[in-house]
């Protein structure tokens, strides 16, 4: 039976990939990104029919609700799973000691409000639906046991944990409503983030996170997993 996804961050790389492979299996994909009509690779997938460009900026709360009042008239009957895949990274060769605390106060409001303002905005279509589950897409990076020698991207891996944080709230918070909420590493993925040098393309990080989410269940309910299945450490 299809399902009903709503993918933001859907313009290009993970984004772009979660909509064709879904897609691909005859789920109905609504496809969020602030500005849908820029990407080419968004708008070669969508056929109003089962695939929907919305525009969404999730940081900016009169474009979360109009997105919603958008998505309620497409999906009146409720969605099923929410992959919040938006976010952001920024500077690679910045360090603990001097990392500008408007870089700190950006990325927090992407990766860690603007995941939070899309959930709450959608929880009444999820509530809807007939499987109530919401992912995050969030990043081994963003554990607290998981350190490297050099500290790279600092303003990413804090953002991070507290993405990380925010999932466990919610599935903590929606655990009696029966939703699975989980937060899903995807991997070193050859994104414009993770760079060609990466250790696997979008193709396989896809279709591995979509294998995981198909097979999860309520048990699965606030766990940190990665693309292939495997618990990750908080």
């Amino acid at each position: 039976m299809p399902l009903t996804y709503v993918i933001t961050g859907a313009s290009r790389g993970l984004g772009a990939e979660f909509v064709r492979q879904l897609s691909s299996q005859g789920n109905i994909v609504i496809a969020c990104a602030r500005n849908p009509d820029a990407s080419k690779e968004l708008l070669d997938l969508v056929n109003n029919k089962t695939v929907y460009a919305v525009t969404l900026d999730t940081v900016d709360p009169e474009s979360v609700q109009s997105a919603a009042a958008q998505i309620q008239q497409l999906a009146p009957e409720g969605i099923d799973i929410l992959i919040n895949n938006a976010g952001i990274a920024g500077s690679l060769g910045a360090n603990i000691t001097n990392t500008d605390a408007d870089e700190y106060r950006s990325l927090f409001n992407t990766n860690v409000v603007g995941t939070s303002n899309v959930t709450q905005s959608l929880l009444p279509l999820l509530r809807k639906g007939n499987t109530r589950r919401i992912i995050n897409i969030t990043s081994l990076l963003g554990s607290l046991t998981f350190t490297t020698p050099t500290p790279f991207l600092p303003s990413y891996r804090v953002t991070k944990a507290a993405e990380n944080m925010l999932g466990k709230l919610f599935a903590d918070e929606l655990a009696d409503e029966d939703f699975t909420v989980l937060n899903v590493h995807p991997g070193y993925v050859q994104t414009d983030m993770g760079g060609k040098n990466a250790d696997i393309t979008t193709e396989v990080s896809i279709r591995g996170m979509i294998s995981v989410i198909e097979n999860s269940t309520k048990e699965s309910n606030g766990k940190f997993l990665d693309y292939e299945g495997n618990t990750v450490s908080w």
